[in-house]
């Protein structure tokens, strides 16, 4: 597999993942548990978190979108459900990284049930 990265407006590349439709949604404390105690990320902010892999920093944020997958706000306090994350990519990758990226989506996508966007995510 590789990756197949979007380029946006927010300024930075990413892997969506998210719930069919956007429709399930899991608990901030369930996602947080997740990512610090078993994929040992650090939380850096609300909903957003941190880890290097292979010498580059790759950041996590969960998100509460529509049902569309809109959203529209400043700041993760007081969310309580989310049923998006994103995989925030570095700008310059290897193939090491590449796949060791993959495979954290990969997982993300395993333990909520989840599908990697086709259009945001990995390219197989």
């Amino acid at each position: 597999m590789s990756i197949c990265i979007r380029e946006v407006s927010e300024v930075y590349d990413y892997i969506s993942i998210h719930s069919v439709d956007y429709a399930k949604t899991v608990r901030t404390e369930v996602l947080e548990r997740f990512f610090i105690s078993t994929m040992r990320f650090e939380k850096i902010a609300p909903l957003s978190f941190s880890k290097a892999i292979h010498g580059a920093h790759i950041g996590v944020k969960g998100i509460s979108t529509n049902s569309d997958g809109s959203f529209a706000y400043y700041t993760m306090e007081g969310i309580e459900e989310v049923n998006l994350v994103e995989v925030i990519l570095p700008a310059m990758m290897d193939e090491q990284l590449e796949h060791a990226i993959t495979g954290l989506a990969m997982a993300i996508a395993d333990e909520f049930g989840w599908c990697i966007d086709e259009d945001h995510g990995l390219d197989t």
